[in-house]
């Protein structure tokens, strides 16, 4: 037994050895070139056929104006199918009033509607184009994740629905990323951003941009959450019809009237018009021979 002594005792010591250098190696892994990690996600991204995504709005308001009147900003789902469609919703609040609109693009032609309505083949949004989102250089998502700034590695994260993700931290012009939420939302100012890559699919999982100005004594930061997902899924989009789409000549005419009549034809009469219509009934009845 004393002769085995040593010899227990020096297995256990190659064993303890093996098992220290097989974590130290695990330890000492390097961590990724944030600048390359952030390239290599927005090269796979540029070269998806579809996607979606969600932007959702926290903090401060973000007052969005249209033709119909300035609306509150709170929350859009979009999709896009290369190389020149998308299809978005956007939940807005109009004079309090929780409001939904939907956008159609194809190329330079749009078409908008609030949900409910009929389509009105008007630009909504001047200057978007969806080709731009992916296939240009100065523009779209390719122009705004290259003027991301000061790019860090964070550490190994993982998503609340379990996805393993790198999670780096940068900052960017506000105005220079607008185009991560479909340039529907224009923001000013200097962001900070949290950006999110899924490990094994090196792509664009998650954006928080914060907007450090917009903060009061009262009001939190406006925060932007933006995911993307669905890469390269069957896309599912529901087009204008010629049935549906009102004319763009009638639209440019009357771009309040979409809203208003919306208003009206759900309005119930009211005592004033009620009583009016019964007095020049009764009238004209009293006249007529």
């Amino acid at each position: 037994m004393r002769r085995l002594a040593p010899i227990i005792t020096t297995i256990c010591i190659v064993i303890l050895a093996l098992s220290g250098c097989t974590g130290a190696a695990a330890t000492n892994e390097p961590p990724p070139d944030p600048a390359q990690l952030l390239k290599q996600a927005t090269d796979n991204i540029l070269a998806v056929n579809t996607l979606k995504i969600i932007v959702d709005r926290t903090g401060a308001d973000y007052v969005l104006k249209t033709d119909i009147g300035s609306a509150i900003f709170n929350r859009m789902e979009a999709q896009y199918v290369a190389p020149n469609l998308m299809q978005a919703k956007a939940k807005v609040t109009l004079s309090q009033l929780p409001v939904e609109i939907e956008i159609y693009a194809r190329d330079d032609d749009q078409w908008w509607r609030i949900v409910g309505t009929n389509w009105a083949r008007q630009t909504f949004l001047p200057g978007f184009n969806p080709r731009a989102l992916l296939a240009e250089q100065d523009r779209g998502l390719r122009a705004a994740f290259a003027s991301l700034e000061n790019v860090k590695y964070v550490g190994d994260e993982q998503l609340d629905d379990g996805t393993p993700v790198y999670h780096l931290t940068a900052t960017a012009d506000g105005d220079k990323i607008s185009w991560m939420m479909l340039y529907l939302v224009q923001i000013s100012g200097a962001t900070t951003i949290d950006v999110y890559i899924d490990k094994d699919k090196k792509l664009p999982q998650k954006l928080v941009v914060v907007q450090p100005s917009t903060a009061t004594d009262k009001v939190k930061a406006t925060t932007w959450d933006m995911e993307f997902y669905d890469f390269n899924a069957p896309p599912k989009l529901t087009p204008p019809t010629d049935s549906e789409a009102t004319p763009e000549s009638t639209a440019e005419a009357t771009p309040e009237a979409t809203l208003e009549s919306t208003v009206e034809a759900t309005s119930e009469p009211t005592e004033e018009s009620t009583v009016e219509a019964t007095v020049e009934a009764t009238a004209e009845a009293t006249t007529s021979p």
